[in-house]
């Protein structure tokens, strides 16, 4: 039996192929010239190498559930886990990103913004970020479900996050950065696999006008403040908590014990170490 998790993954994998090869493109029409040009086109778009050996791995699920050559198909792209994949960055490179000069308004400077911001908002999914509504903020905190796991996450409003969330204030949208225009789930979908691929662009073009040589993504922002949470000495507990990460069962008792305001006060110390 397919556990559900599984049947998301393949469902997350298949909607990005069809955002490559356009709706209503037929699974059975697939051919190792297809998965190749698109192995290039999540690359193109920032996707890291184990985001993309994931999706391999589902639609080679999925052909082979079809009774299709899935093996043959998939011969000539990873799908594999890259363990030397880093994601991380140090602090360094996280303030040459902050310091980027571009023009105020642009794209690129809300990319930059969105990436400082998922960072200090401890390691917020850039997914999460951009579905933000006004609604999730409450008594000085954004309390959100996240979308991959719906579990809950608490993030307390530092000043330095206010700046931002202050300086992309837009009374006619209900998002509290308006990076997304529309509201219907199925549209603002849509408009987010477009946006995820701007964005990942823009990281890029960040990282060359600040003279980093790391290869920085939407992922790199939530991989960073894990790394830097480890370094400071966090415990754990906290670290998975502040991820929304499912835990294991033996653990699973002591993280409800963790209140919110010892995360909070644990990311202020963090933030006032990186961004200083």
């Amino acid at each position: 039996m397919v556990s559900s998790s599984t049947i998301e993954n393949e469902l997350t994998a298949y909607r990005s192929f069809l955002a490559f090869a356009g709706n209503g493109f037929p699974v059975s029409a697939l051919t190792s010239d297809h998965v190749i040009r698109y192995e290039r086109w999540l690359r193109d778009r920032g996707v890291g190498l184990n985001t993309s050996a994931c999706y391999m791995r589902s639609l080679r699920a999925v052909t082979n559930r079809l009774g299709l050559n899935g093996r043959g198909l998939f011969q000539e792209v990873r799908t594999t886990k890259d363990k030397t994949e880093k994601k991380a960055v140090n602090v360094r490179t996280i303030q040459k990103i902050m310091n980027a000069k571009v023009p105020d308004g642009s794209f690129l400077a809300r990319a930059r913004d969105a990436f400082i911001f998922s960072i200090m908002a401890m390691g917020m999914p850039f997914v999460d970020l951009a579905h933000l509504k006004k609604s999730d903020v409450k008594d000085g905190s954004i309390v959100y479900n996240r979308r991959k796991t719906g579990r809950r996450v608490a993030v307390r409003i530092e000043p330095c996050m206010q700046e931002i969330i202050g300086r992309y204030h837009d009374p006619a949208s209900p998002y509290l950065f308006p990076l997304l225009t529309e509201t219907k789930p199925a549209k603002a979908e849509a408009e987010y696999r477009r946006l995820i691929g701007r964005y990942n662009r823009a990281l890029k073009r960040l990282c060359k006008v600040s003279g980093v040589k790391n290869r920085v993504t939407s992922y790199t922002a939530r991989h960073t403040w894990a790394s830097q949470a480890y370094k400071t000495g966090m415990v754990l507990a906290l670290i998975s908590k502040a991820l929304g990460h499912a835990s294991p069962v033996t653990t699973q008792n002591y993280l409800k014990d963790i209140d919110d305001e010892g995360l909070f006060r644990a990311n202020r110390v963090l933030i006032g170490k990186i961004f200083r």
